[in-house]
Order: structure tokens, then sequence, then C-alpha cells
């Protein structure tokens, strides 16, 4: 049940729901999650229009961040066709120097080590950085390669049998996007007012 049916039975067995009590979470879940119009929030709450409207505007949300964050999701049907069009695109063998180049910089080069390298003490050099640098890509390669072709048995002895066996007392992962999504939806807004010119 998503949160637009919970709140309408509140209201159906005789709660007061009061929109100020709705957060911004729960503001953004209604309208961009669960697409329901301002119009629609307004009645449920009993309030005009306008103010839901205004708060909303206030906190940046638009439909056209509801338009990107559809995309980002892959929810609709043309999403889901780009998304396929893009993996398709970008995961094949002619680029997995750039791929695997793009993603060193991204999870090593551009992380702590940066700054281990750039310290005044010099705690690693040019030369351990070149060194470093092509262990990741070339180890990379060989990762997407995996992916690319689909070698499935070769990357789950990589994964659960060679290295599975260590970090064990390791942090458990968080996916990080290091504002890429960020970045994706300014891209996409640009894009978009771009066609909108035309």
């Amino acid at each position: 049940m998503g949160l637009y049916e919970k709140l309408c039975e509140q209201k159906a067995s005789g709660e007061i729901i009061n929109h100020q009590n709705l957060s911004d979470e729960e503001l953004k879940q209604l309208f961009i999650e669960e697409e329901k119009t301002d119009e629609t929030i307004a009645k449920l709450f009993d309030v005009k229009k306008s103010k839901i409207t205004y708060r909303r505007r206030k906190l940046g949300m638009t439909i056209r961040d509801s338009i990107v964050d559809e995309f980002l999701q892959v929810k609709s049907k043309e999403a889901k066709e780009l998304n396929l069009q893009v993996k398709n695109e970008i995961l094949n063998l002619d680029n997995i120097n750039i791929i695997s180049k793009a993603v060193t910089h991204f999870a090593f080069r551009n992380g702590p080590v940066e700054g281990m390298h750039a310290h005044p003490n010099n705690q690693l050099s040019e030369e351990d950085m070149k060194l470093l640098n092509k262990f990741m890509v070339n180890r990379l390669a060989y990762v997407f390669t995996l992916i690319i072709e689909e070698r499935w048995i070769e990357f789950d002895i990589l994964v659960r049998k060679i290295y599975g066996v260590y970090g064990h007392n390791w942090d458990d992962a968080e996916p990080d996007d290091g504002d890429i999504r960020e970045t994706v939806k300014m891209i996409m807004k640009i894009n978009n007012k771009k066609r909108t010119r035309k």
C-alpha cells in the first residue's frame, strides 16, 4: 500500500490529517514516486491547490524533477528502452579501456589516495601512482571483460571462491555515487531545456 492510500484510509476512518504534518520526504513520495498531482494532494488534505504547489516549489520539486527521477529509476517503458540502449552501447569490448580508466578514477584515484599523493611529505611518489593506476585499470579491465562477455562462472569464482575469503573484517559496502546522480539530473535538465527551445 502506498502512502496516498494509507492517508486516504486514515481520513476515511475519521482521523484528521493535516498537510503541515506531512514531511518533505512524504511530499516527495506522493508527488514524484506515487505521481499524485498537487490537486489530488490538496483534496486529500482539504486545502487549496496553491498551498501544495507553493510548498513543493519551495522544496525545489518540479514536474521536470519527477520525469528525471522516473528515468533514473527506470520505471517507464521509455526509460527501460533507453536504459537497455545505453547498456548495449557502453558495455562492449571496444570500450574496455575507457570504462576501466573511468571507474579507476571514480573508485580509486579521486579518493583518499589522491590526498596521500598530494601530501607535502609525498607519501606516494609519481612512480607509485603510475604503478597503482596501471594495476587498477588492468584489473578492472578484466572484471568488466567478464561482465561484458557474460562469463559468470569465472566472475563467480573471482568473487566467491578466490577473493570471497578476504575482507570479512572490513566495514560493509555502502554504495556511494560520488554525486554522479546529481550530475546526471543536471545534464538531463540541461538537455531537456535545449530540446524545448528547438
